[in-house]
């Protein structure tokens, strides 16, 4: 309606945040995109999220981080139902499109030559798009599995056997090492959106380095530790994700 249209404006309106900063809000991901009403009824929500809804493909797996966190709890656990019923639902996964979503996320998000700590091949986007595309193909049968968390869900991918224990283990690893190495980012740079990793030489990379705590006396054997940190977990999570969804997908190292 008119009155929650509105409200969600006033609210926005309320949020003081940068467009490049660190508090960015992103509204894209609502039914129907930039091209619909930033307030829907709960009908229409339906309605959108159904098999024979206008979600694309990729929005069934996004819609897996959706969770209730404020206002009505009746109206936020009715919402989560749904949002059970359709992402859980056994539909087939669409396996090639959403390959096809991640490669294009390379090839227009990263830069030849360049690390892109969220989108290159081992980035952070790898290590969740895995726990979800599993969540998606086993959440019918093993409720368990059904968690807006990463962390938790790749927990329990490994307790249900669905994941090895190296899988795991490697898996996790790396996503708190990426989350921290992104939390380092954005501060140094205060941009939640440049996700780029500077020259491993360059004096920002060497700052980022004592950033994140690595404070040998010599400030290059520093930025060279976290050099073969973000290569070896990269490397970990590209390995697993390609070898489980992506065979064909070769990448560059990640430090170059």
């Amino acid at each position: 309606s008119l009155h929650f249209e509105q409200l969600c404006r006033d609210i926005l309106q309320m949020i003081e945040a940068r467009q490049e900063g660190i508090f960015h809000l992103d509204l894209r991901l609502r039914p129907d995109g930039n091209k619909g009403p930033l307030a829907v009824s709960l009908d229409r929500f339906k309605s959108y999220y159904s098999a024979s809804g206008a979600a694309a493909a990729f929005e069934r797996q996004v819609l897996i981080k959706l969770r209730w966190a404020a206002g009505d709890e009746t109206l936020g656990r009715r919402i989560e139902a749904h949002r059970d019923r359709y992402v859980y639902s056994g539909e087939p996964w669409d396996r090639a499109s959403a390959i096809h979503l991640r490669r294009r996320q390379i090839h227009e998000w990263v830069k030849p030559g360049t690390v892109n700590v969220k989108y290159s091949p081992g980035g952070i986007i790898d290590i969740e798009y895995a726990a979800q595309y599993l969540q998606v193909m086993y959440g019918r049968d093993r409720p368990e599995l059904r968690t807006p968390n990463t962390l938790e869900a790749l927990g329990r991918l490994h307790r249900a056997r669905i994941l090895s224990k190296q899988e795991h283990d490697r898996l996790h690893g790396a996503y708190l090492f990426l989350r921290r190495l992104i939390d380092g980012l954005r501060m140094v740079r205060g941009n939640a959106r440049d996700l780029v990793l500077p020259e491993s030489s360059s004096d920002e990379f060497k700052f980022l380095a004592r950033r994140l705590g690595y404070h040998k006396r010599d400030w290059g054997r520093s930025a060279k530790a976290l050099a073969d940190d973000i290569s070896r977990h990269m490397n970990d999570a590209d390995r697993i994700f390609s070898g489980r969804f992506d065979p064909s997908r070769r990448r560059p190292s990640p430090t170059g």
